[in-house]
């Protein structure tokens, strides 16, 4: 499991690639890494309508970043199950240790 390889660098600060599960019974935020696809895997309990599913992401990202959710934002994936999200001014380490420590 390496995560460094869902995380990369982004003038902005860096990128995260996530698979994501809407409409699962348990929320976890990041739930594993699937090495296939290089992304982190998240399990939402939001139904993807209405961008709820999104939301969520966003904000159980920023918690565990330690982060505000303004600072994160959907690049690419608004209606797909793999996303790409930004986080602004925090570098790659940063994130990767944060995620790291999360998933532990």
């Amino acid at each position: 499991m390496d995560i460094c390889e869902a995380v990369k660098s982004h003038p902005q600060g860096c990128t995260i690639s996530f698979e994501v599960v809407p409409g699962s019974s348990r929320l976890a935020v990041p739930s594993g890494f699937n090495p296939w696809r290089r992304s982190i895997e998240a399990h939402l309990t939001e139904e993807p309508s209405r961008g709820r599913a999104n939301r969520q992401l966003m904000a159980e990202l920023a918690g565990a970043l330690c982060i505000s959710e303004h600072n994160i934002e959907v690049l690419s994936g608004h209606k797909s199950a793999r996303k790409l999200l930004l986080v602004k001014g925090m570098a790659k380490d940063e994130a990767v240790f944060a995620l790291e420590k999360k998933m532990k």
